[in-house]
């Protein structure tokens, strides 16, 4: 009887799951970035608004 053995198969990243990748990591900065662009301009609409209560 003769015992075989197998190398493990070394899988590597094709150029469309590395494309996939990359596609997903922009995706997720620009979702953070426009909620980022969200906060600022209700901070800056409520700072707007403070300021015209104590000037009345």
């Amino acid at each position: 009887m003769t015992k075989t053995t197998t190398e493990p198969v070394v899988t590597e990243l094709s150029a469309d799951d590395l494309a996939l990748f990359s596609a997903i990591i922009i995706v997720i900065g620009d979702l953070i970035g426009l909620l980022s662009v969200i906060k600022a301009r209700s901070e800056n609409k409520s700072a707007t608004e403070d300021d015209t209560l104590t000037i009345i």
